[in-house]
């Protein structure tokens, strides 16, 4: 599955082209997912004498874009989203070759340290904060900014949310999207000067629903064909954080679909950094209405036709399959719409 590889420094400025002959590389929604590439030293030599370092060199960025096959026909057949990372450790040198890891650029902000204290607002304005402090972290320290995370597409909910900054630019936005239930991503893209553009993304859900159908005809078994997880607790008792009970809030959040499928299965949750009623009530009702179990599948989507053009975390596909599962009505089998929620 061949692809172009372009390096860029620390400053989002091109390095180099890289001739890898594969690149491994995921996607994960609402989190970072990493990707393995070779190249010759030989290669890195004679290009660029003297850069070899310097091309390779850690938190460099890499830029990957898919070039898609054609079929016996000539038809062009469907393209793979770009993948945006960070060279980080490992590095595995071998005779003639040095194979290098990179994460995708949402770990970036793994390495953004936030100021502490209290941040309160709707999504959308916790988000820009975040990415504000992301951005002006290096100043702190007396340093010149570098890598530059931009803010993208920004969505928001109506309702307001808390947290208390401790860690991490990443550890933050994660907690922010798992208690509104929204998603988040770094995408990117090379502008007229030539120089990599990073975006941060803030969305209510990521995704379209696609008219992708997968099934025996563009897809094989990757694994486990259905698995279902998760304990299903449906009725959430909410408590916020608090330096003492008389300043704890407490609310519930009840999923009444599930309770009254297969009744009442209860849990205890201490909401970290949420310090007000009103937050502390949608997030307990937001965990509740997501209450597992889930169904996981696993497909090898083979590259037929557009199927490809489909295939991006977040989206919802249709999964057809008749071993397993069960039909409504007795029997093996379904039909249902799937989230993809990683892609490797």
């Amino acid at each position: 599955m061949p692809s172009t590889l372009r390096i860029f420094d620390h400053f989002a400025k091109p390095l180099a082209y890289l001739e890898a002959p594969v690149t491994p590389r995921s996607w994960v929604l609402n989190g970072f997912g990493r990707a393995e590439f070779t190249t010759g030293l030989h290669y890195l030599s004679t290009k660029f004498p003297s850069r070899e370092e310097a091309v390779m060199q850690y938190n460099n960025l890499v830029f990957i874009e898919h070039i898609p096959s054609k079929d016996a026909a000539g038809t062009v057949n469907g393209k793979l989203p770009d993948w945006v990372g960070i060279i980080l450790p490992d590095r595995n040198w071998n005779f003639g070759t040095l194979g290098a890891t990179a994460y995708s650029a949402e770990a970036i902000l793994t390495f953004r340290p936030m100021p502490l204290g209290p941040i309160s607002g709707t999504p959308a304005s916790m988000f820009r904060d975040i990415l504000g402090f992301a951005q002006s972290a290096p100043a702190l320290a007396g340093l010149a900014a570098d890598i530059v995370i931009q803010p993208g597409i920004i969505e928001d909910v109506p309702e307001t949310y808390s947290d208390s900054l401790a860690t991490s630019a990443y550890d933050h936005i994660q907690k922010l999207c798992s208690n509104a239930r929204m998603n988040w991503d770094v995408t990117a893209q090379v502008d007229t000067k030539g120089k990599l553009q990073l975006y941060a993304n803030l969305y209510t859900r990521k995704g379209a629903t696609t008219r992708l159908a997968i099934t025996s005809d563009n897809s094989e078994g990757g694994g486990p064909l259905l698995t279902e997880q998760g304990t299903p607790y449906n009725v959430i008792y909410g408590y916020s954080s608090a330096d003492s009970k008389e300043s704890r809030y407490f609310a519930i959040g009840v999923n009444q679909v599930s309770v009254d499928k297969i009744g009442f299965l209860g849990r205890n949750e201490v909401f970290s950094g949420i310090t007000d009623q009103t937050a502390l009530q949608n997030a307990a009702q937001v965990m509740a209405d997501n209450s597992p179990p889930v169904l996981k599948l696993r497909r090898v989507a083979l590259d037929i036709g557009k199927t490809f053009d489909s295939l991006a975390t977040g989206n919802i596909v249709t999964v057809r399959d008749n071993t397993v599962g069960f039909k409504p009505g007795g029997g093996f089998g379904f039909e249902a719409q799937a989230r993809i929620l990683a892609m490797d």
